[in-house]
């Protein structure tokens, strides 16, 4: 008998604003040039160019990338990055008359 899938929601994934911080960072190429000046082994070719493309940021190299942002002063920390804060919140209750 097949196993179900007991999924009980879909995970969403953060989406980052990478886009816009590659692009105040000077670029693809001034990009790479601050992780490198960080001490990051450099990306490989066109590694900084798809993160913009697809305007997201593999695990790794978030961190990477969060801290040139936030040398730069785009960013006070990670979370500044979102797009949406998927974090949960609690309901607003209606106040009792």
């Amino acid at each position: 008998m097949p196993k179900r899938n007991r999924t009980i929601f879909s995970p969403a994934p953060p989406v980052w604003k990478v886009r816009d911080m590659i692009e105040k960072l000077g670029g693809v190429g001034p990009t790479t040039e601050k992780l490198m000046a960080r001490g990051f082994f450099p990306p490989g070719a066109d590694t900084v160019q798809g993160w913009s493309a697809r305007n997201s940021v593999p695990g790794a190299w978030s961190p990477a990338l969060f801290t040139i942002a936030q040398d730069a002063g785009l960013i006070e920390g990670p979370m500044d990055a979102l797009v949406r804060d998927f974090r949960l919140t609690p309901k607003k209750t209606k106040a009792r008359k």
